[in-house]
């Protein structure tokens, strides 16, 4: 049995903190949380007078056999990736206790997934994943930042002419275990900007989309611009991905785009910290960062469910210290740290489909949490100083130690 005390307590629920807090921690579970816990004289007792407590954080975009270097592959098996750990490893350092992967080598992520859940694997993230990318040919991402990599079309994607049948695709999918369908819907190049490439047929989307929910897999979609938005949230997407693509011309969200997403109910994920490191990378794209704040603004004011999403695993997006950079972006905008927090705890929970056991410093859930030196709510950058990291009452992260 182990005691945190004194601790300043921003449980993720979205409740204002509590101050003195105890943190009863027994077999991997919060116990009991409280200001005047009594507990057996042999529990090891940690005093944190001084010190922030937080739920551990969850990343809602990653792709995880990606690499934010350069030097390594976009995409990468997983033993060449050594068992996927530069993702495992930058999670932890930075208190990442869950990831939602959106696209990956589907077998192998499975494979490792199952690893996780049942022990094997002891350090990693909790696994949320993708079935393959649905795309269509000549598009995006395998044609172009993959260039027609045959692995990643074979084992990552779902390549999608007219006559493709997609029932059948999306069966296996529910088979495996998958926990979404992903679907590119997007036309942007990055590789050879301003020429556009195929995407799939509004008709397309409309019938993975719905045999998608009918197998009872939700569906999020990769978007570049307002109007690839609209037709996604007309259709029936759970979630949008990215809303404008870097060097994107038309990124004017109307008001009627807002509220028609509103309506729908669908969550966004805007990936700000991806896109704010691409955006100035090119000379001969025009900016679309102010356009992207103002999008995530007019969204958050209109009551429009936020994830907070990195897509690490890109190059300059690194696994684990991105999330603490997004969060910094969405408070940048206005969102106040409190919420922000929130949004990356119990709300990504949530989207996980694992807020019944993360996402909260609550008794009965998992008991992961992260120290910090400084308060969060003084400076949204304060999430970074971090001390300690436990997933499932376990220390896995030891920054105390480096000083």
């Amino acid at each position: 049995m182990l005691v945190f005390k004194n601790a300043k307590l921003i449980d993720g629920t979205g409740k204002e903190p509590v101050e003195n807090a105890s943190i009863l921690i027994e077999h991997g579970r919060f116990r009991e949380i409280g200001t005047d816990l009594s507990y057996p004289g042999d529990t090891i007792v940690i005093d944190l007078k001084g010190k922030t407590v937080i739920p551990g954080l969850i990343d809602a975009h990653i792709h995880i056999n990606g690499s934010s270097r350069l030097d390594r592959p976009g995409a990468s098996h997983l033993i060449p990736s050594y068992n996927f750990a530069e993702m495992r490893e930058g999670c932890l350092r930075w208190g990442v206790v869950a990831v939602r992967s959106c696209g990956q080598f589907v077998e192998e992520t499975l494979a490792f997934r199952e690893g996780v859940e049942n022990g094997t694997i002891e350090r990693s993230p909790r696994v949320c994943m993708s079935g393959p990318m649905f795309q269509s040919p000549g598009g995006h991402p395998c044609y172009t930042v993959f260039m027609s990599d045959p692995d990643v079309e074979q084992f990552a994607c779902a390549i999608v002419k007219e006559d493709t049948e997609i029932e059948p695709i999306i069966k296996k999918s529910k088979e495996q275990g998958v926990d979404f369908t992903k679907v590119f819907y997007a036309h942007l190049n990055k590789m050879d900007y301003p020429n556009p490439v195929p995407r799939i047929s509004k008709k397309k989307l409309q019938e993975i989309i719905d045999i998608s929910h009918r197998y009872g897999l939700s569906v999020t979609v990769h978007v570049d611009c307002p109007e690839e938005m609209k037709d996604a949230v007309e259709l029936g997407a759970d979630v949008i991905e990215h809303m404008i693509g870097a060097g994107e011309t038309q990124n004017d969200f109307s008001d009627e785009l807002v509220a028609l997403t509103k309506q729908s109910g669908a969550i966004i994920d805007p990936t700000m910290i991806s896109i704010k490191r691409f955006d100035p990378l090119n000379d001969s794209a025009p900016s679309v960062w102010n356009a992207v704040k103002k999008a995530v603004m007019k969204c958050y004011h209109a009551g429009i469910p936020l994830a907070v999403g990195c897509d690490a695993g890109i190059p300059f997006v690194p696994f684990g210290e991105a999330v603490h950079d997004e969060m910094a972006c969405l408070n940048d905008v206005g969102i106040p740290p409190l919420e922000v927090i929130t949004m990356a705890t119990s709300g990504n929970a949530k989207l996980l489909g694992m807020d019944d056991h993360i996402g909260t410093i609550e008794p009965g859930k998992d008991a992961d949490l992260i120290v910090l030196e400084k308060d969060p709510l003084e400076d949204i950058k304060n999430t970074k100083t971090i001390e300690l990291v436990f997933l499932k009452g376990r220390v896995v992260t030891d920054c105390i130690s480096e000083m």
